[in-house]
């Protein structure tokens, strides 16, 4: 497993080395490159903003870097290029990331931009959140994944976004090959798999997921909702035996796959134990509403076998 904590950990992995040479030896995005987003990064290691630059383009976001990290130029860079989100440090020379920060959001320009703080403080520490949903938190060292992961949920992508995003990662090699959160398998797993699954009639999919997940963080914050997701996670693991259960995406959706008869007791089985997680909320949080799953299905009725694309959209439709 290799960490963006380091340039030494993060290329520790010999496969990961050679994909960075390669991605930063055609970092220069191609003159119709169409960026999913925005992302501006400061930070003071300059191997370390190489490293973020090499993930944000590879995986088709536009990259701008702060000029030395520096909390002051940043926050002058975000108020004439207005990113759609902005990855800082905690310490920094110039304005720190807690500073730099609380400068966004005082400023009508910039109070809308997302803010990702990353620091190597030993615990999680809900303060590093902020007073707004837009803010979020990621500890070092922590994989290239978890941080694609991160800065997915704080992007306001929309279905076809996501959906060149998925086929960007599909083209590129897979070093982590599970969810930060539920252990389950990634979308590279299910894509492998879904040829075969698919092949013959009489198979079915289903997509389950936390109604308003970003609801649910700004209510709990990321800890509490990203428990909730990794016990749907768990549920959907057992519930699932038999069947293909992963990520088709980056996003919290879970999907399984299989023959159609097994998939409808595991949807059934995922539901009637999801009933227990929302007792045991509506006793936490008595004053709130319970969370809630979405369910959407997809069969072999259109007698195609599919690929990830499209059954990302059947189980959009």
């Amino acid at each position: 497993m290799s960490y963006v904590a380091s340039p030494h950990a993060a290329g520790g992995h010999p496969e990961r080395r050679t994909f960075l040479k390669n991605v930063r030896a055609a970092a220069q995005p191609e003159a119709s490159f169409r960026p999913l987003a925005r992302v501006l990064v400061s930070d003071d290691d300059p191997d370390i903003r190489q490293l973020y630059a090499t993930l944000l383009l590879s995986h088709g976001f536009e990259y701008l870097g702060a000029p030395g990290g520096d909390g002051t130029a940043t926050l002058e860079l975000a108020r004439r290029a207005r990113p759609h989100l902005l990855i800082t440090d905690l310490n920094k020379p110039g304005l720190d990331g807690r500073r730099l920060r609380a400068a966004l959001r005082a400023d009508s320009r910039t109070a809308h931009i997302p803010v990702l703080t990353v620091t190597a403080m030993d615990s999680w520490n809900e303060s590093l959140a902020g007073p707004s949903p837009l803010d979020d938190y990621l500890l070092k060292p922590f994989t290239f994944e978890s941080l694609l992961y991160r800065v997915v949920a704080l992007l306001p992508l929309d279905p076809a976004g996501h959906d060149r995003l998925v086929e960007r990662a599909r083209q590129l090699p897979c070093f982590e090959h599970f969810h930060p959160v539920t252990g389950l398998p990634c979308l590279h797993t299910l894509a492998a798999a879904l040829p075969r699954l698919t092949a013959r009639p009489g198979w079915a999919a289903v997509s389950v997921t936390l109604a308003g997940f970003p609801s649910l963080v700004r209510r709990l914050g990321r800890g509490g909702a990203e428990g909730l997701l990794a016990r749907l996670g768990g549920i959907a693991s057992v519930a699932g035996r038999g069947l293909v259960v992963a990520h088709p995406g980056f996003d919290p959706q879970i999907a399984l796959v299989g023959p159609a008869g097994r998939l409808a007791q595991a949807a059934a089985a995922i539901v009637e134990r999801f009933m227990a997680v929302r007792r045991r909320e509506a006793q936490l949080h008595p004053h709130a509403p319970p969370p809630r799953l979405h369910l959407r299905y997809a069969d072999d009725r259109a007698g195609l076998a599919l690929q990830l694309p499209a059954l990302r959209a059947a189980l959009r439709g």
